[in-house]
């Protein structure tokens, strides 16, 4: 049996609250800008906007928790805290058998993601923090890859009766591929329309083109990986 010490955070609950929140102080600081001709209440909603990226760090503690995982050979589990005060949350274990597919993606440089996809069709997320919150924490990526390493060995052990099948990202398969291709496409349409019109690109064209980035960057650290341990 082996045993890791790590953080975890509900990333899609963090990350639609905080997204909830971003959206809505914009909305409001418009509002108060063009239609109720508002500055002090412009500046205050602007001002929480700006507020949210400065204290992120103090909103993702409040959707994190440490977890304890055993790994044994034909089993996963996980024992949730939570942080403040160590309280047990929950405890979950998964059987090796009862596991269809996994895959290991990482959304951003803050996290690495273990997405489990069960027999029984759910799917179960896990997302560890990849900064360093206590001396006790194990490091991410060799926890990443000693788990890999386990549902491999499994793999190999039981492959007359069971695997378990490693499946890239999204965006580190085709359909990512073709998504990125085609948004890549579409953001040529306004290039050319502005030549064509003799028109600049509006603004918030300079968003597109970094979600596009942000996109390919994603695609290139999945598939890497993604590579590196399938090769392995």
């Amino acid at each position: 049996m082996t045993e890791y010490t790590s953080y975890i955070i509900y990333r899609k609950e963090w990350a639609l609250k905080w997204y909830a929140f971003i959206i809505i102080s914009l909305g409001l600081s418009a509002i108060s800008n063009f239609y109720l001709k508002s500055r002090p209440l412009t500046i205050l909603f602007l001002a929480l906007t700006f507020a949210s990226f400065l204290f992120i760090r103090i909103v993702m503690n409040y959707f994190t928790r440490k977890v304890f995982i055993q790994l044994d050979n034909d089993k996963i589990s996980f024992d949730i805290l939570k942080l403040k005060d160590d309280a047990k949350e929950f405890f979950t274990d998964y059987s090796f058998f009862d596991i269809n597919s996994y895959n290991i993606q990482f959304p951003t440089s803050r996290f690495a993601c273990l997405i489990l996809n069960l027999n029984s069709g759910s799917k179960k997320e896990f997302s560890f923090l990849t900064r360093n919150l206590s001396d006790s924490q194990s490091d991410t990526n060799k926890m990443i890859e000693s788990i890999h390493r386990s549902f491999k060995l499994f793999n190999i052990e039981h492959k007359k009766v069971k695997t378990i099948e490693f499946e890239p990202s999204f965006y580190a398969s085709k359909k990512g591929l073709y998504t990125i291709v085609t948004l890549v496409l579409l953001s040529i349409i306004p290039i050319l329309l502005a030549i064509k019109l003799d028109k600049n690109l509006p603004a918030t064209f300079v968003g597109t083109i970094l979600i596009i980035g942000q996109l390919i960057i994603r695609r290139s650290t999945d598939l890497s990986f993604y590579k590196k341990m399938t090769t392995d």
